[in-house]
């Protein structure tokens, strides 16, 4: 595995971190509030499909979310940078709350069976040591889930954000999926890497369907996940 903070892992342009911190910490009163719920769904689903009755899950970047806390796993940690985000999100049972930087946990080696990430990757300035960060901290054979919005469509997602359709992004750089894929596959097995959330709103089922229908040939999406491995040692 690479150094987790070398130059390349860390680039100079990338958005600064206190600016991030601030950023959420002014919004985090309300973003739970604000969130899409038909992508709320689509979350859920998604890891419901692969957490495999996993003990012990890590959210990376949890925000206030409510979304760990409604999975089935008796140990799960709830990271973010933002200490106001973690304020937000209030108690919940069976959930530990971890502010630290995302690339830089106290965790140690092999502490988790699944570690996910929603919407994170494309503000931290270093998504590949965060990737290699979750890597080092699951089990082998453990799994890494990731959403991250599809940086194919990096106007028409900066107009909704104009147009007030889904909430503000913040300082972000957002991630091709040619650049994911290429991040994922030096330091995981990838299981799964796909486009979705073609039209995110209205009931899941419509969702589901616009994405059945345009998912073939790739598929089209505002949104991408990979789900990833990492490899047993032989």
């Amino acid at each position: 595995m690479p150094p987790l903070h070398s130059p390349e892992a860390l680039p100079g342009d990338g958005p600064a971190a206190e600016r991030v911190r601030r950023h959420y910490d002014r919004l985090a009163p309300t973003y739970a509030g604000k969130a899409n719920r038909a992508c709320d769904r689509a979350y859920r689903a998604l890891l419901l499909r692969h957490l495999h009755g996993a003990d012990r899950v890590l959210e990376v970047g949890a925000g206030s979310s409510d979304l760990l806390a409604t999975l089935d796993a008796p140990f799960k940690v709830a990271c973010d940078f933002t200490v106001g985000m973690l304020a937000a999100r209030g108690s919940r049972p069976g959930v530990f709350r971890l502010a630290a930087d995302g690339a830089r946990m106290p965790c140690a080696d092999a502490s988790f069976d699944v570690v996910f990430s929603i919407n994170l990757l494309e503000h931290v300035p270093g998504p590949r040591a965060l990737l290699a960060e979750a890597r080092r901290v699951l089990v082998d054979g453990g799994l890494c889930v990731v959403v991250t919005p599809n940086g194919d469509h990096e106007r028409l997602l900066d107009l909704l954000e104009r147009l007030h359709a889904k909430l503000p992004e913040g300082p972000h750089r957002f991630l091709t999926f040619a650049m994911l894929d290429d991040m994922a596959a030096g330091l995981f097995e990838i299981v799964e890497h796909r486009r979705f959330l073609a039209f995110p709103a209205g009931p899941q089922s419509i969702v589901q369907a616009v994405d059945r229908l345009w998912g073939r040939g790739g598929g089209w999406g505002l949104f991408q996940y990979a789900v990833l491995r990492k490899a047993s040692r032989a």
